[in-house]
């Protein structure tokens, strides 16, 4: 093996063990060394993704580019820098070109699909989304079945199996075309995280809800969730947008009711500040910057802070996480406040669906579903939006919800 060879390996190693800094340092090293390898300079732009350094990424993809016009996985990542840049239009272009001279790359169609998205082109964007399938290492499994894919026909007197994909936020957004299909004669099978079955149960009559990995009794056509939209021909103007849509079981509430405290404080408001890192680094906050809330006395400051442990903020604060089974205890938690306010959560669209007033804290580079402008929100018309005027800069944010905070005491 020669010497380039193996800091290639150590270096594509590193990066897969979230090494980052050690694998940027080498890389460093053999640009230097080597600099008209395009593969290296790639190689480098993805770990300076990683770690955040977005404008000296886009100029080792562009290095790498010039060195390799055809290198197409470059340029998808370059569209990727782009975004979260503000410069869409630009990223477009980009995937333009990788689909004019590679029809069928897709990380390029999928890269395009949430840049349309983003845009609010609906129609287009969730054509481009089906290519989500085909992507490398896209975080669902592909479901194999001896029955057919729905095509978007007749449903009368059929069964159709809908399976939940990607993550919880995802099923809670999209759960709300399923009442659309019986709408049109189908019965539903609909199947789900296990945390999420007594929350989906409410979903209506001819909806019949299943954890992954029980039995499926008999269907006739199946499809995956975040399918629907596309097959339903939704736009912006015809989101099934009326909230709620989910339902607390009844059953959840009492002891609930029973266990927060309260009832001397003129408004309950939950809070929820960090996310998984993956795959947006920008849905999280720093914990300090939340003790500005304090000034807004008699208010009971409430944890939906769910999951791993993450830094607390410097701000009186109730806790009662550890009691949270499953998402339909979540939602009869939510239901004892009177504001949520959160960052890029799967608590934001649990909130969204269950028509709580929510006020979302959105990062420069948002996520597709958020557009990009405005404070108002087309799938959760119960929901504000407060977004980063600049990247990484949440104390302004937290400053606008304060002064919205100040003068809307009643917090909705």
């Amino acid at each position: 093996m020669g010497e380039l060879e193996k800091i290639m390996r150590e270096g594509a190693a590193l990066h897969e063990a979230g090494r980052y800094d050690e694998a940027l340092s080498l890389y460093d090293e053999a640009v230097g060394r080597w600099p008209t390898l395009a593969l290296l300079w790639n190689n480098r732009g993805n770990t300076l993704l990683e770690l955040g350094f977005i404008d000296q990424a886009v100029k080792s993809y562009q290095q790498a580019l010039q060195l390799a016009p055809s290198l197409h996985d470059s340029r998808v990542a370059l569209s990727t820098c782009l975004q979260m840049q503000g410069e869409v239009q630009q990223a477009l272009v980009e995937c333009a070109k990788v689909l004019k001279a590679s029809p069928n790359h897709a990380e390029a169609h999928w890269n395009y699909a949430l840049l349309l998205l983003l845009q609010g082109n609906y129609t287009a964007g969730f054509r481009e989304y089906e290519w989500r399938w085909k992507k490398r290492r896209f975080t669902s499994p592909v479901r194999e079945f001896s029955q057919p894919r729905w095509s978007g026909g007749d449903l009368s007197a059929k069964t159709i199996l809908i399976y939940a994909e990607q993550g919880f936020g995802d099923t809670l957004q999209f759960c709300r075309y399923l009442p659309l299909l019986v709408e049109r004669g189908a019965e539903v099978l609909f199947e789900c995280h296990p945390p999420l079955v007594p929350l989906m149960q409410s979903l209506g009559a001819g909806i019949t809800v299943l954890p992954f990995g029980r039995d499926l009794t008999d269907f006739d056509y199946q499809l995956p969730l975040l399918s629907l939209p596309y097959l339903l021909g939704s736009t912006l103007e015809t989101i099934p947008a009326v909230v709620p849509y989910l339902t607390t079981p009844a059953a959840r509430l009492p002891f609930w009711q029973s266990v927060l405290p309260g009832d001397n404080v003129s408004k309950r408001i939950g809070l929820c500040w960090s996310g998984k890192r993956y795959p947006d680094p920008g849905r999280s906050l720093p914990a300090a910057l939340l003790a500005q809330l304090a000034s807004c006395t008699g208010t009971l400051w409430v944890s939906l802070q769910v999951g791993e442990p993450v830094e607390k903020p410097a701000l009186p604060m109730v806790d009662l996480t550890m009691l949270v089974q499953d998402f339909a205890d979540t939602a009869a938690l939510l239901e004892q406040l009177d504001l949520v306010i959160t960052i890029d959560t799967a608590v934001a669209h649990l909130a969204g669906a269950l028509g709580k007033p929510t006020w979302l804290l959105v990062p420069f580079a948002p996520d597709w579903r958020w557009g990009l402008s405005g404070e108002q929100c087309c799938w959760y018309p119960n929901m504000r939006l407060f977004r980063q005027s600049e990247p990484g800069e949440w104390d302004p944010v937290v400053a606008a919800v304060v002064k919205a905070l100040h003068d809307s005491p009643a917090a909705g």
